[in-house]
C-alpha cells in the first residue's frame, strides 16, 4: 500500500534574478533529501512566496533590479512570517562595508558566490536547524507556561475549596463544642457521671477536628496568597507566659518538663501576635509530643537578622526522638513528617511546621532545624523585633518604599539619611528592607536630573546611584556631584548590574556594588561612612582692633 512521502523538515528559499544561480543552488541542494528547495526570481513576490511556503531559510541575492537586497532583507525582517527566519546574503561583492551593511539590515550570515557545494550545504543546514530547534523550544515553552497556568488556576482553586469548606465545617464543630461542653455540666448537675467520659471524648474529638480545620484553612490562606497581617506592639514576655500556659496539658501528657530560658522579658516586639503564639504552641506542642519522661525547653534572645535590624530568636529545644540529616530535609512540607511510621506512631497531619515556616518567612524572618537522631532537636525561629506589613493583595507592582518623609527626616534623632537614585522600585524596596530604620531614613529618585536636584535639597549623609538611569546616567550625576562644592564631601556608593568596578575608582566613588547587592558589605560600607560634623551652638566670629574690649566681651560670652 503506497504512503504519502513526508514532508520535508527544510524550506529553502532563494531570491535571486538569475536563473543560472537557482539552478546551480538546486543542484546542490538536491542531494539533501530533507531540503525542499524553493526559487523566486523576482523581489516584489519574495514575500508572497515566503508567506506561502514559510520557509526555514531565505538566500538573498544583494544586486536585484528596482529592489535592491538589502532592502528586501529588511523587508523580511519586518514581515511576521519571516522576522525571525535566518537569511543567508548572497554577493559577488567581497568588501567588507557590503557585508557590514548586510548584517545591519538584518542578514544571519554572508556567503560570496558561488561557493563550494560543501560549503553550502553546511551553513544552510546549520541556520535552518537551528532555527528549526528555536521553533520547538518556542512551542515547547509556550505548552509548558500553559501547563504552568492551569496548574497554578488548579491550586488555587483547591486552595478556595479548602478555604470554603474549612469555614463551612467550623459552624458545626463549634456548635458540637459547645454543647459538649454545656452536657457535661448538666450531667454533673443532675448527678449523671456515667456520662462525662462519652461528653469528654467527644469534646476532645472536636477539638482535635477543629485544630486539623484552622490548619487546612491557614495553609489554604497562604497558597492563595489570602493571608494578612494584624500589626501591633505586645509584650515578648505576655505572649511567651500564654503559649507555656496553653502547652502545660500536652507537656503533662507525656510526663515532660518545661524550662524557660534565656531573655523571656526581652521588651517588646511590632509583630502579628497571634501567629507568633501559634508558631511557638506548634513547635512546643511537636517537641512535647516527641519527647517522653523529657526536658523541653524555650529560649529566648535578642538577636540581630541577616539585613542587619534588631531581631529576637526563639529557640525550642527537645531531648526527644530527633532526626536523621534526611528526615531533616522533609520538614516544612505541607502533609509531609519525618517518615511515615511517626505518623502512625505519634499522629499529626504534617502541617504545622510548613505553615509556622510560611508565617516566620512572611514575617520577614526565618526557621531552621539542628537535629540528631536519638538526642533530640531545636526548631530556631528568628523574627524583626518591627515586622513590615504585607503589600496589597493582587498587586503585581513591589510595594512603595516605607521611607521617612523627607521634611520630616529630623538630623537630632541621629539617624543618617540615605538618597538612593536609582529606577527599579524593587531596589527601594530591597533597600528599606536592608537598612534599619532605627538607623538610617531613606529618601529615593527615579532619574538622574531629578537625583541631583534632591540631592542638593536634602544634602544626605550618602547616596547610592545606579548607572542605568533614564536621561542622565549615574557617571554624570557622580561627576556633577564632585564638582558641586555643597555635595562634594558626600559618600556616593555605586551599585550597577555592569561590571565596571575600575571605573568607579577613576571617577572617585566611595564604593562599587555589583547587583544583587551583597547586604553585609552594603551595611559595612555605611557604617564607615563618617558622620557629618556637629555646628557648636552659638558659635561667633569677633571682630574688633581693640585688644582689651575683645578680652572683655570674649570673658562676658564664655560659658
Amino acid at each position: 500500500m503506497p504512503t504519502d512521502a513526508p514532508e520535508p523538515a527544510l524550506k529553502v528559499l532563494l531570491v535571486d534574478d538569475q536563473r543560472i544561480i537557482g539552478e546551480a543552488v538546486r543542484r546542490m541542494l538536491r542531494t539533501q533529501p530533507d531540503m525542499e528547495f524553493h526559487f523566486c526570481q523576482h523581489p516584489e513576490e519574495a514575500l508572497a512566496k515566503a508567506e506561502e511556503i514559510q520557509p526555514t531559510l531565505i538566500l538573498q541575492d544583494l544586486v536585484m533590479p528596482d529592489i535592491d537586497g538589502l532592502e528586501m532583507v529588511r523587508r523580511f525582517r519586518e514581515h511576521p512570517i519571516t522576522a525571525n527566519v535566518p537569511i543567508i546574503v548572497l554577493s559577488s561583492k567581497e568588501d567588507a562595508t557590503t557585508k557590514a551593511d548586510s548584517f545591519r539590515a538584518g542578514a544571519n550570515d554572508y556567503i560570496v558566490k558561488l561557493p563550494e557545494e560543501i560549503e553550502l550545504l553546511a551553513r544552510v543546514r546549520y541556520h535552518s536547524t537551528a532555527y528549526m530547534l528555536r521553533l520547538k523550544l518556542d512551542a515547547q515553552q509556550k505548552e509548558l507556561e500553559q501547563q504552568k497556568a492551569a496548574a497554578e488556576s488548579a491550586n488555587q482553586a483547591k486552595s478556595t475549596f479548602l478555604a470554603n469548606m474549612s469555614h463551612e465545617l467550623r459552624t458545626p464543630l463549634n456548635a458540637i463544642i459547645g454543647y459538649s461542653e454545656m452536657l457535661q455540666e448538666q450531667a454533673e448537675d443532675d448527678g449523671n457521671p456515667d456520662y462525662l467520659p462519652d461528653l469528654k471524648k467527644i469534646h476532645t474529638a472536636g477539638h482535635h477536628l477543629l485544630s486539623l480545620i484552622n490548619a487546612v484553612l491557614d495553609l489554604s490562606k497562604i497558597e492563595a496568597g489570602k493571608t494578612t497581617l494584624f500589626l501591633e506592639d505586645f509584650s515578648i514576655k505576655k505572649a511567651v507566659e500564654d503559649v507555656i500556659a496553653l502547652t502545660q496539658p500536652l507537656v503533662q501528657k507525656n510526663r515532660n518538663t518545661l524550662v524557660l530560658t534565656g531573655d523571656p522579658d526581652a521588651g517588646s516586639m511590632h509583630a502579628d501576635a497571634l501567629k507568633l503564639r501559634q508558631m511557638l504552641f506548634n513547635l512546643l506542642g511537636n517537641a512535647c509530643k516527641f519527647t517522653s519522661d523529657g526536658q523541653v525547653e524555650l529560649n529566648v534572645t535578642k538577636t540581630t537578622t541577616p539585613a542587619g535590624e534588631p531581631g529576637i530568636q526563639f529557640t525550642v529545644r527537645d531531648s526527644g526522638i530527633g532526626m536523621t540529616p534526611e528526615q531533616c530535609a522533609k520538614l516544612f512540607q505541607p502533609f509531609t513528617q519525618a517518615e511515615s511510621s511517626t505518623a502512625r506512631k505519634y499522629g499529626g497531619t504534617g502541617l504545622g511546621l510548613s505553615i509556622t515556616k510560611s508565617f516566620a518567612e512572611i514575617m520577614g524572618g526565618s526557621v531552621r532545624v539542628e537535629s540528631e537522631q536519638g538526642k533530640g532537636s531545636a526548631f530556631i525561629v528568628t523574627l524583626p523585633l518591627t515586622v513590615r506589613d504585607l503589600p496589597p493583595e493582587g498587586s503585581d507592582a513591589p510595594p512603595e518604599p516605607s521611607t521617612t518623609p523627607d521634611d520630616q527626616h529630623d538630623p537630632a534623632t541621629g539617624r543618617r539619611l540615605v538618597l538612593v537614585i536609582d529606577d527599579d522600585p524593587y531596589v527601594h524596596d530591597m533597600l528599606r528592607r536592608t537598612l534599619p530604620r532605627e538607623t538610617y531614613d531613606l529618601a529615593v529618585a527615579t532619574a538622574g536630573e531629578a537625583g541631583l536636584a534632591r540631592a542638593r535639597e536634602l544634602k544626605p549623609d550618602a547616596i547610592l546611584l545606579d548607572i542605568v538611569l533614564p536621561g542622565l546616567d549615574g557617571w554624570s550625576v557622580l561627576a556633577e556631584i564632585r564638582k558641586d562644592p555643597a555635595l562634594a564631601a558626600i559618600s556616593v556608593l555605586i551599585m550597577t548590574i555592569l561590571d565596571q568596578a575600575d571605573r568607579s575608582r577613576a571617577t572617585e566613588a566611595d564604593g562599587f556594588f555589583t547587583k544583587p547587592i551583597d547586604r553585609e558589605r552594603l551595611l559595612e560600607a555605611l557604617a564607615q561612612i563618617p558622620p557629618p560634623p556637629v555646628p557648636r551652638p552659638g558659635a561667633m566670629v569677633l571682630i574688633e582692633d581693640e585688644k582689651t574690649l575683645l578680652e572683655t566681651l570674649q570673658r562676658s560670652l564664655e560659658p
